[in-house]
């Protein structure tokens, strides 16, 4: 009984800590790409990428 219990707080602890970490990395992707699209913008140009977005 102890035993599963253990295991099951355990796994808890490393299914929430992977979302975490998930939710963090696309977060800092997703200010990469504000500040990438940011200085193309203050350069005056387009970005490459925008039209492989809208085909997707």
């Amino acid at each position: 009984m102890q035993l599963s219990l253990i295991l099951g707080l355990v796994a808890l602890i490393f299914v929430v800590a992977t979302v975490l970490v998930v939710a963090e990395d696309r977060r800092a992707a997703r200010r990469v790409a504000q500040r990438r699209q940011a200085r193309l913008a203050s350069l005056g140009e387009v970005d490459p990428l925008a039209a492989q977005r809208l085909r997707q």
